[in-house]
């Protein structure tokens, strides 16, 4: 079965190994040939139970409030609520990785500008009932800066912003209020057009139930590398470690853009040519009562790349026929059983 060749090359990259590869037309070359992605976190403990500091600060448009910068009048939501596919006005940011207590989000690529692929994820975890650890990390190409002198200067210059958040936010997740923002002028728009100038954000959650408690769901099937089981022929690290946010492996060329304990979101870099979808999946494994778990498989992707509503509407099929077919394949690992040839045919034809 051939699934390879349907336009949006970097969508459709899972079941791939079904394809007759001399008949596919080559990929076009990275935008950045050489990429080296780099990413730093930083945490602070807040004295507050989980739930309720990430209704304080944990919502897309909350950053507003806890930047508390002069640069930024307020946030609102461009396209979406907050969820999964969701933009809001600072920097056209959209909202590409969602979980309980966590989310990811990138910036859309502009024109004839290199595309640096970063990605922030603001997580909280509970520590006890009544404590919790906020985490922000940032991830990104830092190959185009000159040298080790300037990435130092752009890392110690970001850390230093995240780390004041993480402090405003724990104030403010704690009852408190922060101060007056300080003086200064609103940030002037960005006038570089975006790559694709009218992007449409879609987003598909799937969701299957296993009878496996969450450690043992996670251990079977959520490595990054897992999916050359469930889901590809085969999958190799490129770059990085497993587990690692940076981590590079084959299929797809994709990258880790973000992870919590028991998740990972994952993009695709731009390439020189064609357009780009911003796709980006995320896989969360979630407890569920005693002994069993939820999986979660979230697709976001730009569906301004399809000719109209029909293309759109098929494609949306489609994934859902793969990734659920996916999640399927992870239950039976999961849950201690084996994969036939079956199981790893493609359910769509292209």
């Amino acid at each position: 079965m051939r699934i390879c060749c349907i336009g949006l090359l970097t969508a459709f990259v899972l079941f791939a190994a079904a394809c007759d590869a001399q008949q596919d037309p080559p990929e076009a070359p990275l935008q950045i040939p050489n990429p080296h992605y780099v990413t730093f976190s930083e945490s602070i403990v807040v004295d507050a139970p989980v739930d309720k500091v990430w209704a304080r600060v944990g919502g897309f448009c909350d950053i507003a409030e806890w930047m508390n910068s002069p640069e930024w009048a307020d946030c609102r939501y461009l396209q979406g609520d907050g969820g999964p596919g969701s933009v809001r006005s600072i920097v056209n940011e959209v909202l590409v990785g969602k979980t309980r207590y966590s989310y990811t989000y990138a910036q859309p690529p502009r024109k004839d500008t290199l595309y640096n692929l970063a990605h922030g994820t603001l997580a909280a975890e509970a520590l006890t009932p009544a404590t919790t650890r906020l985490t922000y990390t940032m991830m990104r190409d830092d190959s185009m800066l000159p040298d080790d002198a300037a990435r130092k200067r752009d890392e110690d210059a970001r850390r230093a912003r995240v780390s004041q958040w993480l402090k405003n936010m724990k104030v403010l997740s704690e009852g408190g209020k922060l101060p007056p923002k300080p003086a200064g002028s609103l940030r002037p728009p960005i006038t570089t057009p975006l790559l694709n100038p009218n992007p449409h954000y879609a987003s598909l959650p799937m969701s299957i139930v296993v009878d496996a408690p969450v450690q043992k769901v996670w251990a079977r099937v959520g490595k990054y590398c897992d999916i050359g089981e469930w889901g590809f022929r085969s999958c190799k690290l490129i770059s990085g470690k497993e587990g690692e946010i940076g981590a590079v492996r084959t299929v797809g060329h994709s990258v880790i853009v973000g992870q919590t304990r028991y998740s990972y979101t994952y993009t695709q870099p731009l390439r020189a040519t064609g357009l780009y979808p911003m796709y980006h999946g995320t896989l969360e494994a979630r407890p569920l009562g005693s002994g069993r778990t939820t999986l979660y498989y979230t697709l976001v992707w730009d569906s301004s790349t399809q000719p109209d509503d029909d293309a759109r509407q098929k494609q949306v099929e489609d994934y859902r026929l793969i990734f659920e077919k996916m999640l399927h394949n992870m239950k039976k690992l999961a849950e201690g059983g084996t994969l036939t040839p079956e199981d790893k045919e493609a359910p769509v034809k292209f």
